[in-house]
């Protein structure tokens, strides 16, 4: 082996090596006692809510028969003790407003499927459009409540998302040099040098005044149409999102506990006169969606066109008033008679 050979070899094992004396150094530092993320590759450690031990207990005590899963798109259409009194069965409704995909994993994970349901024959979700494939990542913190400890899967799908091809590498790396636990102490050292160099006396008077003047909303760019619709008509491909989306790892749930599935999706606020408007390409997504699911075995239907969901069942947005939800509930119980057989 030549000296030049060798040196390289050093040198590059040195590299490799000298950083995992981080893993000492962040021991030491404050941040140490912040626990790591369910979310690893995506999340650096913080602080978090505890899991909803006490709504996994009510639910396991409630033994419900369905269960609706969803954000206030479910919410706002059905009353699960009028559904429950119609199809003679037992329903629960497991919302969350605002709740994106995820959140929605996790409840059917966490608090159905691995919740000793007895039980349990089906799980009914709804959702707007593309939005199953299409909003994947979520905001530090959205889904303390309904995750437990080690959420592996969930990881790895949001890693896959946000880092691409190389999010197994970064994992690998964090689990080695624990990287994420050295910037609990050393960005916000980073980030008040140079304020600290200008004004010593009032760093922190300093940097307020950066984020509220200097990068304020106002000074920011101004978004342009063009970026946004490029983004949603490449989104609009079922094919090329459903892989990497929650979906397919919801569906493998189910299947392997024996939970039929009903996606709904539901319909968007209507004009006066008919159904809101559904470009060509949102068309297709959708009748890739329902073969998709159903040559999987789940059930699926789309609101989209319904007669009966005219504009005066609407109160804001897409949320019906409350005797739309009333009459939303009849009419759904009648119209997914079969579900609940």
């Amino acid at each position: 082996m030549t000296r030049g050979v060798a040196s390289l070899i050093l040198v590059l094992a040195g590299t490799l090596a000298v950083p995992l004396g981080l893993r000492a150094l962040n021991g030491a530092l404050p941040g140490a006692d912040v626990r790591d993320s369910y979310l690893p590759t995506v999340e650096p450690p913080r602080p978090r809510q505890p899991f909803d031990e006490e709504a996994a207990a009510a639910i396991r005590a409630a033994q419900p028969e369905f269960v609706v899963i969803g954000d206030s798109m479910a919410g706002i259409r059905i009353d699960p003790r009028q559904l429950s009194r119609i199809t003679r069965t037992s329903v629960a409704g497991l919302y969350q407003q605002g709740s994106p995909p995820a959140y929605w994993y996790l409840v059917l994970k966490n608090l159905v499927a691995e919740n000793e349901l007895k039980n349990l024959r089906g799980a009914i979700l709804f959702f707007r459009d593309d939005q199953l494939t299409t909003q994947i990542q979520v905001s530090p913190g959205a889904l303390d409540r309904v995750a437990r400890d080690r959420e592996p899967e969930l990881d790895r799908i949001l890693a896959a998302d946000k880092l691409g091809t190389f999010s197994g590498v970064h994992r690998v790396a964090r689990d080695a040099y624990h990287f994420d636990r050295t910037r609990l102490w050393l960005e916000p050292r980073l980030t008040r040098w140079p304020a600290e160099i200008v004004e010593p006396s009032r760093p922190s008077e300093l940097l307020e005044a950066i984020n509220n003047n200097l990068f304020a909303l106002d000074r920011l760019r101004k978004f342009e149409g063009s970026d946004l619709a490029a983004s949603n008509e490449a989104a609009l491909d079922f094919a090329a999102s459903v892989e990497g989306s929650i979906l397919p790892e919801m569906l493998r749930i189910a299947a392997a506990r024996k939970i039929r599935l009903a996606f709904i999706r539901a319909q968007r606020r209507p004009l006066p006169d008919g159904p809101p408007p559904q470009p060509a390409a949102l068309k297709k997504y959708v009748d890739d969606l329902r073969a998709y699911l159903e040559g999987r075995g789940a059930y699926f239907h789309d609101d989209w066109g319904d007669p009966e969901q005219p504009l005066s069942l609407y109160a804001d947005g897409d949320h019906l008033t409350g005797d739309g939800r009333i009459r939303y509930t009849e009419r759904f119980a009648d119209r997914h008679a079969r579900f609940f057989q």
